[in-house]
């Protein structure tokens, strides 16, 4: 539960802050707050710098229901000063000032620039108390009885009660045994829809969702936080509405969990406090000075007046404009046709306002909303203008940056996908009424997620900008760079004068992008894969365009990578082809469609059984049983291998306890493990678990994994084979033969035994090459003292020729397919356990 307590604020805080101005009216801020449901909104002034906040706890004020009340704005009505935590103030001091305080939010803030907002609901919804919430029940917290007001009630008289009595919400009876509830974000949205008329039971929320007071704390937390609510009426034995319960409330109980432990923190925290109290009251005084630029003009236009805010804003001091003419600030940027409509407007009007740029005293331009107002005199007739100035250049350039972030990639710059596939539209259009050819390169790096879990996102970052850096260096001019998602990037190129030219573009950009380079500081191996679609070859329209040039960099990825492919008709049948099987395999593996076979393996000089290997088969729904072959490379492409792995171990271990309860003899249990398992998977910790649930001798086990994932030394396999060693468990080498060992690292390895792969078996008994090549494997594992299974045995003469070189184990079509677990039982029990 207090492990979250000792993070910094900034991991749970919201970094949306919602902003208003000191002049803003009560009613747009509680609309603005209603539609962003945000609880708070925070009040600065023309230097973005925070003056007040002002809270849904703030909004419930009956006079501010008053018809007849004169509009107020945010500085009538917020608090000040705001409450701050730096960013690295703990959850556990943040608790601790809410508590002292009364207060629900605070704002985080690291040199007066906020960062962002923390509430009371941010804490509870991050509280790590499962645990301590799990073993509370509702009835066991304090709460008030319900404040139950009749639906016939208005507005006002609820706002009353609820300001009188402290209360966050109250209960709005419908009729006898109906309920709604009327809480502080309510009455904002009333606010924010004008104070409509009408009793409470047609403005409250309706209804009241009610649990019984036996319902655990964790479970009322996790249903208020599913249905986005905050409160949950309490009900007793006999059903009776006793209590509402509140995020407040929750938190309220987390903390009796560890004020003791904060009791010393509370005095020091006191005593910070105390020596704090002389700045905080300077604070508020600055906090209660004007922050807009004022200048007071007289007819004519000649300055007679200004505050200290005009000063830090417009850099000139009051004796430096005095009695001048506020052309002093002119930036050029304004016509004569601006200024004339802007004179005309205060003669007619006698009101002005909007953005003016003006130019400061060191020369630099700024933006300011300014509002000019005309002042007559009524006794001499005099008339004076005053300019009330706001310092927006930050919010302009913000209002810019964000503008272009909703429309490019914040990491590269480059156009995003909204903005791609519309310029991409544009350009279709283009190319339709001028008879132009476009092509699209949809590029895809090759093991990115491996990259970035290895290397780290940082690393990713700086891969994936100097790639888009490469790309805006060579396309041709006037071509178009998009980034789509994570490592995916496009280009469109106009105006293609042939295919040949297109290719030699895309072998430029492979070769620019793919090859041994160094990022944060690792050397590493970095290739793209690419796909081409054109226009109007393969599509008229930019979705699809897209879609087959993204189809052809699958194809290009799954020919070897690092390459490129052009858009072929058939790709998309084809990949649509294996997403239905993705799919479907998944749906296999959760509902039980997957089943072991068993392929026995023999001592190839007796014939008698001395184990098996555990082989998957997946009896498909309509399509019967679906070969491995075609449905393992899914699985391996998916990451579902690893789920699918686990499911073997678990299923061939429990199988094989059986089979010794019943005394069968059934020797060794082989299974293969993927590669991604050894990277992914955590398989040393998934085979100690699965030997123990099923109480499993690990000399029973034997783990099989291929050649090239043994011999990658950059992944770690080694200490993960010997981790698996260290629990007893038989490891081989499947498929020996068909990678690239090395023998000094072969020998290296903590392996058992290899299996000699079957391509090197099949043609014994008359391929001079194979017979070479086996008669070499043999001596090298009696070198190594490494036992012998070699595959794909379907012949008389091959047994004889493995016999004669030495080999002990062999399995293969010549002794027994595989077969479900009943046959393979039905074996076992046979009183003489030989195949031959």
């Amino acid at each position: 539960m207090m492990s979250i307590l000792f993070q910094p604020v900034t991991r749970i805080m919201s970094t949306e802050i919602l902003l208003g101005s000191p002049g803003m009216l009560v009613r747009d801020a509680a609309q603005r707050m209603s539609e962003r449901r945000c609880s708070t909104i925070l009040v600065v002034d023309a230097s973005d710098r925070a003056i007040g906040i002002w809270t849904e706890t703030d909004a419930v004020r009956p006079e501010l229901f008053d018809a007849g009340m004169s509009p107020l704005c945010l500085a009538d009505v917020m608090s000040s000063p705001v409450v701050c935590v730096t960013p690295t103030t703990t959850i556990q001091d943040a608790v601790v000032m809410f508590h002292d305080k009364s207060i629900r939010h605070a704002l985080v803030a690291d040199d007066g620039v906020p960062l962002g907002m923390l509430s009371m609901s941010d804490i509870i919804r991050h509280q790590d108390s499962d645990d301590f919430l799990g073993l509370r029940r509702l009835d066991t917290v304090p709460m008030p009885s319900p404040c139950i007001l009749d639906g016939t009630l208005d507005v006002r008289e609820a706002v009353t009660q609820m300001r009188a009595q402290g209360r966050d919400a109250v209960v709005v009876r419908l009729s006898a045994a109906t309920y709604g509830i009327l809480t502080q974000r309510d009455v904002v949205r009333l606010m924010a829809q004008g104070l409509p008329a009408g009793p409470l039971a047609s403005v409250c929320s309706r209804s009241l969702k009610a649990v019984s007071g036996s319902t655990r704390l964790a479970d009322a937390r996790n249903l208020l936080l599913a249905h986005q609510i905050r409160h949950l009426g309490v009900l007793d034995d006999e059903g009776e509405l006793v209590g509402v319960v509140g995020f407040s409330d929750i938190l309220h109980s987390i903390e009796q969990a560890f004020l003791l432990e904060l009791h010393q923190m509370l005095f020091e925290r006191d005593r910070a406090l105390s020596e704090s109290q002389h700045s905080l009251m300077l604070a508020e005084t600055v906090f209660a000075s004007t922050m807009e630029g004022i200048m007071i003009t007289n007819g004519d236009g000649v300055i007679e007046s200004v505050n200290p805010a005009f000063g830090r804003i417009t850099g000139y001091v009051a004796n430096e404009v005095v009695g001048k003419m506020p052309t002093v600030m002119a930036s050029g940027k304004q016509t004569a046709d601006f200024y004339a409509r802007f004179w005309q407007s205060l003669l007619v009007d006698g009101r002005w306002q909007g953005e003016i740029i003006n130019r400061h005293k060191d020369g630099s331009l700024y933006t300011v909303h300014l509002c000019v107002t005309a002042v007559a005199d009524e006794g001499t007739g005099r008339r004076h203008y005053v300019g009330v100035f706001s310092d927006i250049t930050q919010s302009k350039q913000t209002e810019a940056r964000l503008k272009f972030l909703a429309s490019h990639d914040a990491l590269t710059g480059l156009a995003n996908r909204q903005l791609f596939t519309e310029c991409l539209q544009v350009a279709l259009e283009r190319a339709a009424a001028n008879d132009q050819r476009l092509a699209l390169l949809y590029i895809d790096l090759d093991r990115f997620k491996l990259f970035n879990d290895t290397l780290g996102l940082k690393a990713g970052d700086e891969l994936l900008t100097r790639v888009a850096e490469t790309l805006q260096a060579l396309v041709p001019e006037g071509s178009l760079i998009g980034r789509l998602a994570s490592d995916e990037f496009v280009v469109l190129v106009s105006e293609i004068e042939s295919v040949q030219q297109l290719a030699s573009l895309s072998q430029t950009l492979l070769s620019a992008l793919s090859g041994d380079t160094v990022v944060a500081g690792n050397e590493v191996f970095v290739s793209v894969s690419m796909g081409i679609s054109l226009y109007p070859d393969d599509s008229h329209s930019a979705q699809s365009l897209l879609a087959n040039a993204d189809a052809a960099m699958v194809r290009a990825k799954e020919c070897g990578k690092n390459t490129f492919q052009f858009y072929a008709g058939d790709m998309n049948a084809h990949a649509l082809e294996r997403m239905s099987m993705e799919a479907a395999l998944r749906r296999g593996l959760a509902q039980n469609e997957l089943e072991l076979w068993y392929q026995p393996k023999v001592d190839l000089a007796s014939g008698e059984v001395c184990g098996a290997e555990a082989l998957i088969r997946w009896r498909h729904p309509q399509r019967g049983l679906v070969p491995p072959d075609e449905f393992i490379p899914i699985a391996e492409d998916s990451s579902l291998i690893v789920a699918i792995g686990e499911w073997v171990l678990h299923t061939a271990c429990k199988q094989w306890r059986h089979w010794r309860d019943a005394n069968l003899p059934a020797g060794r249990i082989a299974v293969n493990v993927s590669g991604r398992q050894f990277k992914f998977g955590g398989i040393v910790e998934t085979v100690r678990q699965t030997l123990q649930t099923h109480g499993l001798p690990s000399e029973c086990l034997e783990l099989e994994v291929t050649e090239s994932v043994a011999m990658d030394e950059g992944e770690g396999v080694t200490e993960v084979l010997r981790e698996l060693q260290q629990l007893g468990v038989y490891l081989s080498i499947d498929d020996f033969g068909t990678g690239y060992s090395s023998l000094s690292y072969l020998k290296r390895l903590p392996v058992h035994g290899l299996k000699i792969d079957r391509s090197f078996i099949m043609d014994l008994h008359e391929d001079s090459d194979d017979v070479a090549i086996t008669r070499a494997i043999i001596s090298i594992a009696h070198s190594l003292g490494l036992n012998l299974v070699a595959e794909g045995v379907e012949r008389p003469e091959q047994r004889d020729f493995l016999v004669a070189q030495g080999c002990q184990e062999g399995q293969g079509y010549y002794y027994s397919r595989p077969m479900p677990a009943e046959a393979f039982e039905k074996l076992l029990r046979q009183p003489r356990r030989q195949l031959i």
